[in-house]
């Protein structure tokens, strides 16, 4: 099978994401909003989710109406190409990806003889983000679910479906903890959005700046295609197939690779949450290396960096895997101390060791 993979451009033009200031605490709680960079997709048809099953990482087979999922592109080899949003509304399936484009580019390659029809419906629509903690009602979920056309509720941390993690057994993720806020974005009518925003501020509504929105991001450790899924990287890295990947299906683009490392492999990188120290009032720039504070070698690159609202300069980077942990690092000159995703040993529990191998294969020959 031809596929055609398209040349992505993971940047959020005109969307510069460098402070999270501006009401980054009214947005904290819940008394803000974002407006979010993302294109809006509709894919309609009666073949919508057996057709989005067999080009994504995510099982869309018995998909209920109005749960939202979210998904990967990957190429052959399993390295991500692009990642989306999706939820259905009974008749369509809308999709919210940072790369429009490219993902309609992919999708069109990828219609065959399915009956389904693709729409790039962005300039019709905007994406509104706002929290919420826990099942909790926030002002500004109250308000933008009253004017949304479909809401995508953020699955992370899941797990979802038939899975696994590549976090350290027993530890805890900031994301499961109930106080944690959730992410929540309503699709609004683009022509309409000058007067609903006029209207949130007469409801005591602040919008926020994008930066307080990726701060949240970067605190619940969740990856984005901009930032984290550079090309080259795979989804293991990122502990991404938590919400993303599903173990239970095959026969989409890069599922052997995703397959064999998940079961026989290790990933070769590792992403981790970086606490910069502040000594500096300028964020470093997305793109830095990180170094070893101890001899200065370098061991991974800087992927998000926000101001958050409370905790103060935050990010994410990539290491080679297994960089100790209690290493301090540095990035143009900033202390940051880790705090650990995926695993520096790389397991995660569906591999298989040598006793599982062992026994697997000793099952088979006795029923030969």
């Amino acid at each position: 099978m031809q596929v055609t993979y398209p040349s992505v451009d993971r940047s959020w033009p005109g969307a510069v994401a460098d402070t999270g200031w501006n009401h980054g605490l009214e947005l904290l709680e819940g008394r803000g909003y974002v407006t979010i960079p993302l294109g809006v997709l509709k894919v309609s048809g009666t073949d919508r989710w057996t057709w989005l099953n067999s080009v994504s990482t995510q099982d869309f087979s018995n998909w209920e109406t109005a749960s939202s999922r979210e998904a990967l592109i990957l190429d052959p080899t399993g390295h991500i190409e692009l990642s989306f949003f999706a939820v259905d509304d009974g008749t369509n399936v809308w999709i919210l990806t940072e790369e429009p484009r490219g993902a309609v580019e992919f999708f069109q390659s990828m219609r065959f003889r399915s009956r389904v029809e693709i729409v790039d419906v962005s300039a019709d629509f905007a994406v509104i983000g706002y929290l919420k903690t826990g099942d909790k009602d926030s002002l500004a979920a109250q308000f933008w679910s009253e004017q949304a056309r479909v809401i995508w509720t953020d699955p992370w941390p899941g797990p979802v479906g038939n899975t696994t993690t590549f976090t350290t057994p027993g530890a805890s993720h900031p994301a499961d903890d109930p106080a944690a806020p959730h992410r929540e974005l309503a699709v609004v009518s683009r022509p309409d959005l000058p007067d609903l925003e006029a209207k949130a501020a007469t409801n005591a509504l602040m919008k926020a700046d994008l930066g307080a929105w990726e701060a949240v991001r970067i605190s619940l450790w969740h990856p984005r295609l901009g930032c984290e899924g550079k090309p080259g990287t795979l989804p293991h890295e990122l502990d991404w197939l938590r919400v993303a990947v599903s173990l239970q299906k095959g026969c989409y683009p890069g599922q052997e690779t995703v397959a064999k490392l998940t079961n026989r492999g290790r990933p070769p990188r590792r992403l981790t949450f970086l606490d910069l120290d502040g000594s500096r009032e300028e964020l470093p720039a997305i793109g830095s290396p990180l170094t070893l504070e101890s001899d200065g070698s370098e061991v991974g690159v800087l992927t998000s960096v926000a101001y958050h609202p409370t905790d103060g300069q935050i990010g994410l980077g990539l290491l080679k895997r297994q960089v100790n942990p209690a290493e301090i690092l540095l990035v143009e000159g900033t202390r940051a101390a880790q705090s650990v995703i995926v695993d520096p040993s790389g397991d995660n529990p569906r591999r298989l060791d040598d006793s599982k191998l062992s026994g697997l294969l000793g099952l088979r020959a006795r029923k030969k």
